[in-house]
């Protein structure tokens, strides 16, 4: 159409271009109304998609929410807060076994590095997705407060920078923890590796509750296999750095006056046994877990929960000697010790049980009433060093 026409065109409808508050000047009869009606049913269809539009983002976001909560909820955060000095033979190990874990939820890895002096260092800044740092401390206490302090998680685990977790380690842990609401603290059970690195021995499988008397008595939770709910260090604080040994202990004592634990069947992790453990070095076992409970019991809060008869005591003193006696290869003691049990009337067949629960006493004696757990497997110890869906080796 010539140019021309179409200005033609245009001027021929003057009210389309005048001042329309001219009271002179109106449209064709019928057309105002006819563009209004099309206006408002152009607009009412807009608002209606807005409106729609805006629904359908609501309940895509809240879907997305939900769906977050559940996850959360399902699959919580976990922390692993790793104290280490001079580990560098092991650190990576139990670096490589928490990365391929395959959990579906958030794990952080804090380590808390004392200063080493060897390897420990050029390994940890292989791995960036660890948190970590390397400066002095007051020992080991101090080292793990540190980053319990900074954990974010809402699970929390202290492992040991020798130790190292089992495949499915954090799905069975989370599994216990959705099954028993009440717990607050839960363990697996674990397996003990010689120094060579390739002959193990496995505790067996226990399935109980428990609480201050059962810790000390029957079994100490592991710390390389312990996991605990955040709202634990909110209730009771942080490790007490004055004790020399046992801190963890300690720590769970004084928690299992106000929450419930668990133990749950199945070996989710792996004790390095080597000459230089802190639990075969140490002289002052006992010295540190009657101070713990005599701490607890001057404590007019933890006092008035709970206390230790003087034979709980007594069964309490000769179940650490032992136990430290055969950690340390010391069968002499070990038989010296077990004569003057069988001998002495104190002396509870708990005990007894709970050693050769632990795997510390003679293969002939097994505890009463259990006997090889239907979850027992043979371990993969060295399941760490393989491929996990064509991740590489770091």
């Amino acid at each position: 159409m010539p140019r021309g026409a179409a200005r033609r065109r245009r001027r021929a409808v003057p009210w389309l271009y005048l001042d329309r508050r001219d009271p002179r000047i109106r449209p064709p009869a019928g057309l105002l109304h006819a563009a209004v009606d099309g206006g408002v049913c152009r607009g009412r269809a807009a608002f209606f998609a807005s409106c729609a539009s805006g629904v359908i983002r609501r309940a895509r976001t809240s879907a997305g929410s939900q769906a977050r909560r559940r996850s959360q909820i399902m699959c919580p955060s976990i922390s692993i807060v790793i104290p280490s000095f001079n580990q560098g033979p092991f650190i990576e190990r139990t670096l490589l076994s928490i990365l391929r874990q395959q959990y579906p939820g958030e794990v952080e890895i804090i380590v808390s590095d004392g200063g080493s002096t060897d390897q420990t260092v050029p390994i940890l800044r292989a791995y960036p997705q660890v948190r970590w740092w390397s400066e002095r401390d007051h020992g080991i206490a101090d080292a793990i407060n540190k980053g319990l302090s900074v954990a974010r998680g809402d699970i929390i685990a202290i492992q040991s920078s020798d130790d190292y977790y089992l495949p499915k380690a954090f799905a069975r842990t989370i599994e216990c923890l959705h099954a028993n609401d009440h717990a607050a603290i839960v363990s697996g059970c674990d397996v003990y590796l010689q120094p060579d690195g390739r002959n193990f021995s496995c505790s067996a499988l226990d399935e109980h509750q428990v609480d201050p008397r059962s810790l000390m008595l029957r079994r100490v939770f592991p710390q390389h296999c312990t996991f605990f709910r955040r709202e634990v260090i909110d209730r009771v604080g942080l490790l007490d750095t004055h004790i020399a040994e046992g801190a963890e202990i300690d720590f769970w004592y004084r928690a299992l006056h106000h929450f419930s634990g668990r133990f749950f069947p199945w070996h989710t992790a792996v004790y390095q046994l080597h000459p230089q453990q802190r639990t075969q070095t140490g002289r002052r076992w006992y010295e540190s877990l009657t101070g713990i409970i005599e701490h607890a019991e001057n404590d007019p809060e933890l006092g008035a929960i709970f206390r230790m008869s003087p034979d709980d005591k007594f069964n309490l003193y000769l179940r650490w000697q032992i136990q430290t006696a055969a950690l340390a290869g010391r069968d002499d003691d070990v038989a010296a010790l077990l004569s003057i049990a069988r001998r002495d009337s104190r002396v509870t067949s708990e005990t007894l049980d709970a050693l050769a629960l632990h795997g510390f006493l003679p293969r002939q004696r097994k505890p009463r009433g259990t006997g090889r757990h239907p979850n027992h497997t043979v371990p993969a110890i060295d399941w760490w060093r393989k491929e996990i869906s064509g991740q590489a080796a770091a």
